[in-house]
Formats: C-alpha cells, structure tokens, sequence
C-alpha cells in the first residue's frame, strides 16, 4: 500500500506492502468496536469470532475498544483490513485519529463495516437538523442510517435475497430467512453506487404498516475507493448470537476477511503453472517467469521493508540499478495495469 500525501506544505511519501500469503508475510487486521451511541454490547463476542477467523485464515487480529490504535499513522497503515463492528455515535475518535484513517483509506486501505458502522458518524444529510460531524466515513463506508425510525421494530424474520453473484456469499443460503433488526435507508445517505450483494424483501415498520422506506433494500454490498481499497459492509450482525452461533453469518465476514486480505483462495485465484515468479539471471538481473510474462512493473523490498528497486521488464528481465542488492532475502511485488499484483519472497545470492 503506497500513499503520497500532503501535511501542510509537506509531502509524505511511503509504502507498506501487504503479501497474499499470509502466514508467511503477517497480515493483520484491527478489529474496532468503541461507541459514543447505542452499545449492542458484541464486542467481546465479536472478537472471539473474528479471532477465529484469523486463526484458520493466519491472520493477526489486533482488537480496539477505545481508538488509540488510530492515534498513530504509521501503526494503523500496516493492518490489511479496519474492521468497524457495531461502533456507534460520533465521539469515538479524535481528529488526529480521524486524519489518520482518512490517510489509511487514501492509501488504498481496507475497511469492513457490521451493523451500526452505518449509525457512526452520521451523514450530514442523514442526521435531522444537525450537521455531521465527519462525513468522511460514511461516504466511505456507502451509507448512514436513516434517523426516525432506523429499524424495523425488534428482530423479526424476514427474507434476503442474492442480488448478484460475488465471492463473499459463497456458501451461503440463498433465499436466506434471518431474524434481523433491519435498518431503513431512504431518509438517511444511501450511496447508490455501492454493488449491493443482497437485499431484504419488503419489511412492516414499527408503526404496523408498509412505509415506503419499508421497500425491499440493501443490506450487504461492497464497494472499492478511488485509492482501490475495498469497502465491504452489511447491516446485519445485530444481536450477540450472529457472531456466536449464526453459522451464515459467520460465513459471511469468514469470505468478508477473506475477499478483503486476498485470503479467500477461492473463486478468483487462478491456477498458474509458475511455481516461481521471479528467478535471478545475475547479480544485475531478474526474469519474469513465462506466465507473468505481461506483468511488467516490479518492486523489490528488503527484509526490513525498504524499497530497493522498482522498474519495468524490458524483455521480461528487470535490469537492477547499481548499486545492486546485497545477498540476502527480498520480497517482491510484480504489477499488472488489469490483474491482481502477484506477491512473493526471492533469496538473492552473490556471483
């Protein structure tokens, strides 16, 4: 993940890179659940889940109740994925950690949303006759909740329907029939943009009747940021038992995780006959094996994460810059302008 922004009249300029292997390179993800509003009272349960899922997928989970993880960039900018689980209201960070993660996002930062991310930091447009205060996140995020009501009353089962095919709902029942305290959209900020993955069929609201805000609508979609970091959310996950013992639930934020990290080995990981990437030809070249052949751009970091190369095959061989890398092991990030980048570890010994 690279980044260039500006901070006054300075420019910071950096790069931290995030490996699809990640037992291998550390992938980590911070799992955020402070609130200043409602507190549905998951965040423990929440963890536990979203542990689980780290430890069957090797990621690192970091958890943060109180925001002082944000208070540092540098700290913030090496987790692959914020998770933003049943946060609420608009006190819970300070506007340096606010800064902060609107630098995470720019750099090309992931973020996943569960259930009232989408009642944190309310959208101007959607919070009555008060102005929001950081409209940043849920344009981001793709939605603020409507205000009066926000949902359906109580937990009442309803039907979710598929609305396209994605990865982060394989697996799951389609229809779905879930108990679920369904939010509303129409008067809040909805951005129509988002690729909406399922919907709830037609809701009653607490009033006993079908209000036009009651239509069938979104409540899982994913999104990508002009940086190309991927946005997924959904506004299901109100109750402790999603994270405890709703086995669809759970699928869905294991493929969330998954789409997001670059985990989820399938069904957009494709088979390749390369074993190997990258091979040394000398100690002033490297070759493209034969089917990344029309990846062109290379990176190449130290062990400690220090950029030592970056450049375009000629040829499929990279023509290393003098002075050259010193022997020893160097990660790599080869770039394609339409694919995926493709990741890797090369040990370069001396001739």
């Amino acid at each position: 993940m690279c980044w260039n922004l500006r901070l006054n009249n300075t420019f910071l300029i950096g790069c931290i890179l995030f490996f699809q292997d990640s037992e291998l390179y550390g992938q980590k993800i911070l799992h955020f659940t402070a609130t200043s509003g409602y507190d549905h009272q998951t965040r423990l349960v929440s963890y536990q889940m979203f542990d689980s899922i780290g430890q069957l997928s090797g990621i690192q989970v970091d958890n943060d109740s109180t925001g002082l993880t944000f208070n540092s960039l540098i700290g913030l900018l090496q987790y692959d994925a914020i998770v933003f689980s049943n946060t609420s209201g608009n006190a819970i960070l300070t506007p340096q950690a606010m800064q902060h993660f609107e630098w995470y996002i720019q750099s090309g930062g992931n973020l996943l949303g569960i259930h009232s991310a989408s009642d944190t930091y309310r959208h101007s447009t959607a919070n009555g006759n008060n102005t929001g205060t950081w409209d940043f996140f849920p344009e981001v995020l793709g939605a603020s909740v409507q205000q009066f009501p926000s949902h359906v009353a109580g937990i009442p089962l309803y039907r979710i329907d598929q609305s396209q095919p994605h990865p982060v709902l394989n697996f799951l029942p389609d229809p779905w029939f879930k108990e679920e305290e369904y939010y509303y959209w129409e008067q809040g900020y909805f951005d129509s943009s988002v690729n909406v993955l399922q919907k709830v069929e037609a809701t009653v609201g607490p009033n006993g009747l079908v209000n036009s805000y009651d239509s069938s609508r979104a409540v899982t979609w994913v999104r990508f940021t002009q940086a190309g970091g991927k946005i997924f959310y959904t506004s299901l996950g109100h109750s402790p038992t999603n994270f405890t013992s709703d086995s669809s639930f759970i699928r869905l934020i294991r493929n969330a995780v998954g789409w997001l990290t670059g985990t989820l080995s399938f069904p957009f990981t494709h088979y390749t006959p390369c074993k190997t990437a990258l091979h040394k030809v000398s100690v002033q070249a490297l070759s493209v094996a034969e089917c990344y052949d029309d990846y062109k751009f290379l990176l190449l970091f130290s062990a400690e994460g220090k950029l030592v190369y970056s450049g375009k095959q000629e040829n499929n061989i990279f023509l290393l810059s003098s002075p050259y890398p010193r022997p020893g092991i160097y990660f790599f990030r080869l770039l394609h302008e339409n694919k995926e980048a493709v990741n890797g570890k090369i040990i370069l010994y001396g001739d």
